[in-house]
Formats: structure tokens, C-alpha cells, sequence
């Protein structure tokens, strides 16, 4: 329960941008017409002048016929040619686009085309909230270099089709840095070979489908450290690109990062990268999910419980983001919701039932601000005003789905929405999908419940209507809310002893009685979140 004066605020991720970007919003013609298959991008970074540079391959099939092709890239960047199918073709880069001139491509084949471009990309003012590239020292004067888009677009470092709708088939990416910087990318390293003056170049390949913001790389004087997990039985690449100064207990980190990959697949299935890796690289930024190469910068520290929660909230993206994904960042609660809907599920198995409902009343409800919907409307924006919301009451939505169908519905119910048939390609969802799955499997009507809680912003009110009469006390409780049928669970002392009830309630009064000197306890297990209005006459 949630009274109307107790509102605490602590954003996961301010609403706050120095850079005027975003992800997502309406696509345009030319972008709908455009489907990326494939990012080849290879760069050149230089620390001593906070300047990347180099070319990026865009492979692609044209849909519909369309006078331009359409690209997000930063004004800020210089273009210096547009290639298609290895010709020059003129274009124009203003507000952020690049508007190319189509030869009359041959629609539904697959077209190359590369953008040459450098500059200097923006500077992280506070990432992962406030994307751009991140320029430090570590301890020994070596450059350590990081890039955090997911809330900007990866747009801001390197040309692409920047909206969730459209994740590439599979990647490559090539990053020559100043040796003997080491460069930590998605998939699996291809090779390394030296050039001139003392640089190197890394190239990195991912084979499995990927969004933009995912596509990351971070550079650095590291060590590798490297294990040979066993989730579920199977043999998975672990590493963890560490620097020397943190390198005590990075080991101690992989094992710890064994046994949480062994939680989230017992749960939701097996790691989705197996072919892969699972990869950690130190970052001078706090933590963010990208897609095998997860960016950790919590230093091993634990929460009261004991856990790193840092590296298990971002490891769970790789089910929850970056595996199953989004088309429109109004159903972004999907990625961040579940994902820490599972932390509350890892302690509810860990350290007990009464651990699980402490954390979601001390972690979730003390967090959830219920100023705007969960779900906004459609074509959305990373800007999202719900902020924490998608987070702790995206959580707490899945947590009271658990008392209305069921535990056990609900966690086949989450596997197998991880898995199933989606309308969009690529295994990106909607909020509708998941509402479908979860009425299919529960037989039941509860349109009523997401209506309320994804799609408004103010929880549902209680009105409580009391009225003593000598010894007794009758109590009248209904759902303001027309069609809200939430039952209720109650408790109270009686002649007898403690009494325990479930109220089906609606939109009209249903009354109790108690003695007077007894008091009821309102939804005593914590499973639900709303508003009272009380009024007595004595």
C-alpha cells in the first residue's frame, strides 16, 4: 500500500540531458524503408585528441522505393563521402541525418553503404544517464576510454539507423587505439595486429542479432582474466577485462558471475550468447548492459544481502534487452521491469520469502513515484518521464501479477514470453504481446489490472468507510476505479484470535465487522500498490 503523502524519488536514470539526443520517436519514410542487416565499423581513436574517426559499412535491404537514404549521425561530426555499392553518392548532413542520395537501388536485396566521417564525439558529463565517450587515465597514465549511448542513441559515436525497431543481424567492429591499449568489444575477438607508430588494432565479431546502442567498445591497459563457466551444464567463455590496479578479486567476481548466470537460466533459460561469451570490462562509469561485454565499474561492492547487484542487474539484460528486445521505448519497462522484477526473485530463492518481501518494500515502493504511466504512447522517446517507474513499479506490476495468477504461471508465463513467436523480427515485443500471453495463460480477463497500473499513472484508491456501533466495528471497502476488481487481502484480531480474509472487491461496498478495539492490517503481505481514502463516523 502506497498512502497519497509518502513519495520518495531516486531516479535510476535522471531526466537530464546535456546532449540534445534521443533514441527512438517516429520513424520517418526512409528510415521505415530501410532494413539493417549488418554494422561494419572500423575506427580509429585517438586519447591524445579525443577524436574518433574512420568509416562505417552499413549493409542493408531496401523495402519501398524512397528518393533518400536516411542515416543518424551527430552534426557535430565531419562526413567526408557516402559510398553505395562502392560508388560516391552525393549527400547532406544537417540535424543529426544523413540524407543520401538513392542510385535507384533495387528494392528487397542487400546493399552496402559506407559513411567516411571523424570528430570529436561528446564527452560523458555523468554516464551511463548522459552518454558520449568517456576519456581518463587509469593509475599507471594510460588512456581509458569508454562509450555510453543507451540513453542518447548510438548515433552520438558512430553513423546508423538509431531506433530500437531495428537491431542489426550480426556486427563487426574494429577499433585501432595507441598500444598497448586493449580493446574490449561485442562477440568474440577476431584478431589484433600492430600498424604504424605504435598502434594497434582490434577487430571483434558478433554473430547474433544486435541493437545500436548495444554496439560498444571500451579501451584500456588491461589484464584479462578468464574462466571456463558451466551453465546449465554447458562449457561458456568467461572473461573479465580488468585493470591492474583492480585486478584482486576479479577472479572471485567471475565465480560469483557463474552462479548468477546459473539463476537467470534456471529461470528464464539458457544464456543467450553460449557461442559467444560472457564478458565484463571496467569501466570508469557505474555499469550498463552491452550485449556480452557488460560495462562494470562497482568496485565488488555488495549490498547489505551480500551480492554484487551491479553485475546481476546488467547481466540480466542479456535475457531482458538485449536477447528479448523492444521496437518502441514505450514498452521500455519490458527491458528494465523484469529485469528487476528478477533481483527480487534471486532473494526470495537465496535468502527466503521474508528477505524478498523486505526488498520489495524497501527497494521498490519506496521508489516508485506514479507521476506518469509506465506505458506512454506510442513512438517514444528514451526521454522518458516515468523515469524510476519503469523500473520499481514495472517490477512491482510483475510482482503483483504473482498474487493474482500465481507463482508458478507467472515464471512459465516470463520463459516463455523470452521464447515464443513475436509480430516484430529479431525477438523484439510489445507490451500488448505480453499482455495477451499472460490473460492465454491465466484464463483470466485482466485488461482491468494493466489498464490501471501501465497505463495511468496514479495508483487505484481504497475507500474505507467505518462505523462503530457499541462493541463492533463495521467496515466498508470498495475500488474507486470503475471495473478495478482487486481482491484484498486482510487481516484482524478477533475474539478468537488473528483472522485472515480475502475481499473480492469492486465498485461497491462490501462490508465487515470486527470488534471496535481491533484494527485491520490492509494487504499484510505486501503484494499490492495503491491509494486509501478513508472516512469514519463515530
Amino acid at each position: 500500500m502506497m498512502k497519497k503523502t509518502f513519495l520518495t524519488l531516486a531516479l535510476i536514470f535522471p531526466q537530464i540531458f546535456a546532449i540534445n539526443a534521443t533514441s527512438g520517436g517516429k520513424l520517418s519514410k526512409n528510415q521505415s524503408a530501410m532494413d539493417v542487416v549488418h554494422y561494419d565499423l572500423r575506427l580509429k581513436v585517438d586519447p591524445s585528441k579525443n577524436i574518433i574517426g574512420g568509416s562505417v559499412i552499413i549493409s542493408f535491404v531496401l523495402l519501398e522505393k524512397i528518393e533518400e537514404l536516411e542515416i543518424d549521425l551527430l552534426k557535430k561530426f565531419n562526413v567526408f563521402g557516402t559510398i553505395v555499392n562502392g560508388m560516391s553518392v552525393a549527400f547532406k548532413h544537417e540535424k543529426n541525418k544523413i540524407l543520401i542520395e538513392n542510385p535507384e537501388l533495387e528494392l528487397f536485396k542487400t546493399h552496402s553503404l559506407e559513411i567516411k566521417y571523424s570528430g570529436k564525439p561528446p564527452s560523458a558529463k555523468n554516464p551511463p544517464w548522459d552518454g558520449g565517450l568517456t576519456w581518463k587515465r587509469s593509475k599507471d597514465g594510460q588512456p581509458w576510454i569508454s562509450v555510453s549511448c543507451q540513453k542518447n542513441g548510438a548515433y552520438i559515436w558512430y553513423p546508423c539507423k538509431e531506433h530500437p525497431s531495428d537491431k542489426a543481424d550480426s556486427a563487426d567492429i574494429t577499433i585501432t587505439v595507441p598500444q598497448p591499449l586493449v580493446v574490449a568489444s561485442n562477440g568474440l575477438l577476431q584478431s589484433t595486429y600492430q600498424t604504424k607508430d605504435r598502434w594497434q588494432t582490434w577487430h571483434w565479431k558478433t554473430k547474433y542479432p544486435i541493437s545500436p546502442y548495444n554496439i560498444n567498445f571500451t579501451a584500456g591497459n588491461f589484464i584479462t582474466v578468464e574462466k571456463t563457466g558451466y551453465i546449465l551444464n554447458s562449457p561458456l567463455y568467461m572473461v573479465y577485462y580488468v585493470l591492474p590496479e583492480s585486478q584482486d578479486g576479479a577472479d572471485a567476481l567471475l565465480r560469483e558471475a557463474e552462479g548468477y548466470l546459473n539463476f537467470y537460466a534456471n529461470h528464464f533459460g539458457q544464456y543467450p550468447w553460449m557461442d559467444e561469451k560472457f564478458g565484463l570490462v571496467e569501466t570508469p562509469y557505474w555499469g550498463m548492459e552491452h550485449q556480452t561485454i557488460n560495462a562494470y565499474g562497482n568496485k565488488y561492492k555488495k549490498t547489505k544481502l551480500g551480492y554484487d547487484f551491479l553485475m546481476f542487474h546488467e547481466m540480466g539484460h542479456e535475457w531482458w534487452g538485449n536477447y528479448l528486445s523492444v521496437a518502441d521505448w514505450a514498452d521500455f519497462w519490458i527491458h528494465e521491469g523484469f529485469d528487476t522484477y528478477a533481483e527480487a526473485l534471486f532473494i526470495e530463492e537465496k535468502y527466503g520469502l521474508s528477505a524478498s518481501r523486505n526488498f520489495v518494500e524497501q527497494r521498490y515502493k519506496k521508489n516508485i513515484t506514479n507521476e506518469w504511466p509506465v506505458v506512454p504512447s506510442r513512438n517514444s522517446t528514451t526521454e522518458n518521464k516515468a523515469g524510476s517507474d519503469i523500473y520499481y513499479k514495472g517490477a512491482h506490476i510483475l510482482h503483483t501479477l504473482r498474487y493474482l495468477i500465481g507463482k508458478d504461471i507467472l515464471e512459465e508465463s516470463l520463459k516463455e514470453f523470452l521464447y515464443m513467436p513475436k509480430e516484430w523480427s529479431k525477438n523484439q515485443t510489445s507490451t500488448e504481446e505480453f499482455m495477451s500471453l499472460i490473460q492465454m495463460n491465466s484464463g483470466k480477463d485482466l485488461n482491468w489490472f494493466f489498464k490501471q497500473y501501465l497505463f495511468k499513472g496514479q495508483l487505484p484508491t481504497l475507500n474505507i468507510k467505518t462505523k462503530n456501533v457499541k462493541d463492533k466495528k463495521f467496515i466498508d471497502y470498495w475500488w474507486e476505479e470503475n471495473g478495478f476488481f482487486m481482491p484484498l487481502e486482510i487481516s484482524f484480531k478477533s475474539f478468537d484470535g488473528i483472522r485472515e480474509r480475502t475481499l473480492e472487491l469492486n465498485n461497491s461496498p462490501k462490508r465487515i465487522a470486527i470488534p471496535a478495539s481491533s484494527e485491520v492490517s490492509l494487504d499484510p503481505n505486501g503484494w499490492l500498490l495503491f491509494q486509501t481514502k478513508e472516512t469514519s463516523n463515530f
